[in-house]
Order: structure tokens, then sequence, then C-alpha cells
């Protein structure tokens, strides 16, 4: 059984590219995908999520309590309005296929009007399903797509458990194929900290030349999550490959670590910025210095 991490950069990769490259173009359907994420968030910032499936069976785009848009490696599902649904994309050229639910159970048709209700807190929702045409159909079901949002991000409500689901490492390498950092949804801003704890530990069981790769991998570049406050997420991977090529002495003062870190046994320096991240500065290598702490405050306050 696939066992992904939701909050892992380099998982979302793999498994974001395995879905979107069934259909046809990676880069539209990412384009589609983070517009819809930043109209959702728009209008409520703390009512919605991303979910990158934790065994690698789909990535789902939450509005309030509904799934609204979901890819996976045979089709891709879009909820939509069927009053503003173009009729252009209605023709028997396209290969389209509409969902919904009669009697509790899913249903699909080709026949526009005998798909019922796809959600039933969601007046005139339906379901449509693309397994051909993707990148060509897409742009057309953005505007119906986009009600669908506005509807059920207002009428319903996140459940605990989606919350939970959001995924961190899905929304930042959508964001890196996109060239710009989407916004998470307000809820995670406490998440945030505890997962890049949890990271820092993973981090340190990897070999150098691993890390090394893994710190080109991810976007160079600020990576900021919007929040309830402006949070800069620093390349984890980088952050120990700095500390590991100091050699455990400040890069200022070229002294040892001051003392031994007793949550991770190892000689205590801080990774500073030499231009800060909040003026534009890069998260990369050359922008970086494994500092003791006065060396770190003097950098700041000196």
């Amino acid at each position: 059984m696939v066992n992904i991490d939701r909050n892992s950069f380099v998982d979302a990769e793999v498994w974001i590219n395995t879905f979107f490259t069934k259909h046809g173009s990676i880069q539209k359907i990412a384009d589609f995908l983070s517009g819809q994420i930043e109209y959702a968030h728009k209008f409520n910032a703390d009512n919605w999520n991303l979910n990158l499936d934790i065994n690698g069976k789909f990535l789902r785009f939450n509005i309030g309590q509904e799934y609204c848009i979901q890819i996976d490696k045979d089709e891709i599902l879009v909820l939509c309005l069927r009053s503003s649904i173009p009729e252009s994309i209605l023709g028997r050229t396209i290969e389209l296929y509409f969902r919904g639910y009669r009697n509790g159970l899913p249903i699909n048709t080709k026949i526009f009007g005998e798909s019922p209700d796809c959600l039933d807190k969601v007046p005139d929702s339906v379901g449509l399903v693309l397994t051909k045409n993707v990148p060509y159909l897409l742009p057309f079901i953005k505007k119906s797509n986009g009600q669908f949002i506005q509807y059920a991000i207002s009428h319903t409500k996140i459940l605990p458990q989606m919350r939970s689901a959001h995924s961190v490492g899905a929304v930042e390498y959508l964001s890196s194929l996109v060239g710009r950092q989407l916004p998470h949804p307000s809820f995670v801003q406490d998440a945030i900290y505890k997962n890049e704890v949890r990271i820092e530990r993973q981090i340190r069981k990897i070999s150098d030349d691993r890390l090394l790769a893994l710190s080109k991998k991810q976007k160079q570049g600020r990576r900021k999550i919007q929040a309830t406050t402006s949070v800069y997420l620093r390349n984890p991977y980088l952050v120990e490959l700095t500390k590991r090529q100091a050699g455990g002495k400040c890069q200022d003062c070229n002294k040892p670590a001051p003392f031994v870190s007793k949550k991770t046994g190892e000689p205590y320096l801080e990774v500073h910025h030499i231009i800060p991240l909040a003026e534009d500065g890069p998260d990369s290598r050359e922008n970086l210095l494994a500092l003791c702490p006065n060396c770190h405050r003097k950098r700041h306050h000196g």
C-alpha cells in the first residue's frame, strides 16, 4: 500500500505529475487548478483544502464540505452549475460525461438532461467527467466551476477531517509549476510549524548526496504561505546542508558552536539569510550562513 506524505514536496511532485501527465498537459491543468484555488481563497480563506490522497488515488480540491475538482489517472471530475455550462461544449464531437446521483447511487450519462443534481447541498450541480480533450475543455468550464465554488463556499462548512487532510506539499509543488506562490487555507498556520519540526527530524537521516539533490529540487526564491499572517517557508534541505558545511563552527566568528542542542545532539547553529526573505532575498545556498546565536543577533541588531 502506498503511504504518501501529504506535506512532502517530493511526494507531491511524483504523484501530481503522474495524474496530470495522463491528461495531456501538466502546465494547463496546473494553471486551471491553481486559478480556481486562488479564486476560492478570495471568498473564504478558511473554507477549502487540497487533498493529496495518502494512497495515491487522487488529488482533490474541496470547497466547504463539497468536492470541487478531482484528478486521478483515469479522469478529471469538475463540479459545475449546469445552467452556466456553455452550449459549445455539449456537442457530440466531445467525449464528455455528466455525473450525478439517483437514489443515492452514482450514475454517468452522456445525456445532459438526465443527470440529477450531483450534490444535494448545491442545487443545479453537475459533475463533468473529462477523459479526452482535457486541455481544450478546461477554459470553457472555468466560469461555471467558479460559480459552483461561490455557492459551495458560501453555503457549506469544511469538516475537521478535511482540514487534517490538507496537503502543504501539493500546494507548494503546484506553486512551482505555475511560478507564483499559491495560498494555503488559513487553518494550516499552526500546523506548518509542527510540520517543519517533523521534517527537520527526517532530514537529519538523509545522506549528503541526497540532501544536495533534494535542496536543488525545491523551487529557488522565496516561499510564503498566505495564512492569517504571512509566514515565509525556508527550504529545509538547504538549512541542513548549510549547517553540515559549517562543520560545527560559526561562519562569522569561526568559533565552535557554543553548546550542543538537546533536541538534535548536534552543535547548535542558527541559519541566517544574508538578504532577508522579507526583503526579496533568495532562499538559496549562496544567501545562507550558519551562525552562533551571538553572531546571528549581531547580524540582525548590531
